[in-house]
């Protein structure tokens, strides 16, 4: 499956003077696909280490942190030469092995002919992070998440609709409408799929009929994150943090989607569980969406303390979490409220994904889905399920700051009302600077 990162990887293998990098995302995102593939593809060969599989390569660090006597063992172990810009350095699970990412920064320092690639799970990292130490300055980050949209295009043989959403969103242009009518059908399966790609690859093999998608894809992978929460988290802290991780549908079902410690445990505050989201958002699992009352930069510095909306890194493992039908989100018509939070965290998903901070508006009884910052712009943005666009809250935070714009996303086509743009669902991974 073709993903966009592999573009910054081809930039990264080009530069003169590049650092090693480390590919950090959380379990089942990919990371390993991706760098095999960019390997067989960029590379005349590769070596692959995996510290989860191998206890043996923990070992070689025990010592020192001396690269070229490392690089010379693993060579021995091996039995393979590992030639400069011409053989793939993989070092996984790295996060198994503290020492091996500080002894990166000597790889940069000593070896820097060698092109070294580090992938690493953010779930072992989130609860390591009091002496858990990137070599700062020396290393390169990058982050992978779930499927976008245009990915998922890409995945399932469909990518001839992406240069032509990116140009009617470029351009404001209406879609065609049997096009927009497909789009809108890909947009509800992704929904109700998902962007893990285990979940698109099963879909894909059961020829993209969601009679016949086998929903446990989703709920291995859950289950896999409840067992990494157990495996890297004390017992008490890993029963608090699996607490709030399934108490995201209930969370998101009503009209006020602000998170609420109550709804984990009765009676329950900040203090017992405020560890416990941070471990959340640091691994990834979920993203965070702040409530702030003044729309004005620095938007951080606005926040409301204790208000904020949690959404679920992945929508596809949203829908099973809650056990959501899936007819429930392929009907046009069909009038569901948790429908409007699965909309949403479809959106917070796809602005997170290009690294957009989140935050929402709220002043009396008028709230606004999101505000993001595009182009040092403050935008407000609201989100509907369907066709349905009656924009309250919307038309009441302009009249209030006054934006250079908005943004309405629906099941609607391209266009403009006054001082709204309309863009459909289907594109919300065009959002960005």
């Amino acid at each position: 499956m073709l993903r966009k990162n592999m573009e910054y990887l081809v930039k990264w293998k080009n530069k003169k003077n590049k650092l090693p990098i480390v590919l950090l995302g959380a379990r089942q995102v990919g990371k390993t696909y991706l760098i095999k593939e960019f390997a067989k593809k960029h590379y005349e060969d590769y070596i692959y280490l995996n510290f989860e599989s191998d206890s043996y390569l923990k070992e070689l660090y025990e010592k020192d942190l001396d690269p070229k006597r490392i690089l010379s063992e693993i060579e021995l172990y091996l039995n393979k030469i590992v030639e400069p810009e011409k053989t793939l350095i993989i070092f996984d699970e790295i996060q198994i092995a503290e020492k091996a990412i500080t002894a990166l920064k000597y790889f940069a320092e000593e070896l820097p002919e060698y092109d070294i690639i580090s992938a690493g799970s953010l779930l072992g990292v989130a609860v390591q992070r009091e002496n858990f130490s990137f070599p700062v300055g020396k290393i390169e980050f990058m982050y992978l998440y779930p499927f976008m949209f245009d990915e998922f295009l890409m995945g399932v043989g469909k990518g001839i609709y992406i240069d032509k959403i990116n140009s009617c969103y470029e351009n404001n242009e209406a879609m065609p409408l049997p096009i927009h009518e497909k789009l809108n059908n890909f947009y509800k399966h992704y929904l109700c799929i998902g962007g893990m790609p285990a979940a698109i690859n099963e879909y894909k093999y059961k020829e993209m009929n969601l009679q016949h998608f086998d929903r446990n894809v989703h709920q291995n992978i859950i289950n896999a994150y409840i067992a990494d929460m157990s495996k890297y988290c004390s017992g008490t802290e890993s029963v608090k943090i699996q607490a709030i991780y399934k108490s995201i549908p209930e969370q998101l079902a009503g009209d006020n989607k602000k998170f609420k410690y109550s709804v984990v445990k009765k009676g329950s505050k900040a203090s017992e569980f405020g560890s416990s989201i941070e471990w959340l958002m640091l691994s990834n699992l979920n993203i965070e969406c702040s409530l702030i009352k003044r729309a004005e930069y620095p938007l951080s510095v606005y926040k409301e303390k204790g208000f904020f909306k949690v959404y679920l890194s992945d929508v596809g493992l949203l829908m099973s979490l809650s056990k959501m039908p899936f007819k429930k989100v392929l009907l046009e018509n069909e009038h569901n409220l948790f429908k409007g939070a699965i909309t949403e965290n479809y959106v917070a998903q796809h602005l997170k994904i290009n690294n957009k901070e989140l935050y929402y508006w709220k002043k009396n009884s008028y709230e606004v889905d999101f505000l993001v910052d595009i182009n040092e712009e403050i935008i407000p943005m609201e989100v509907k399920s369907s066709a349905n666009t009656r924009s309250k809250s919307l038309k009441e935070y302009i009249r209030s700051n006054n934006p250079e714009y908005a943004i309405r996303l629906s099941t609607k086509n391209f266009g403009f009302d006054g001082k709204i743009k309309a863009i459909p669902l289907y594109a919300a991974y065009c959002i960005n600077n």
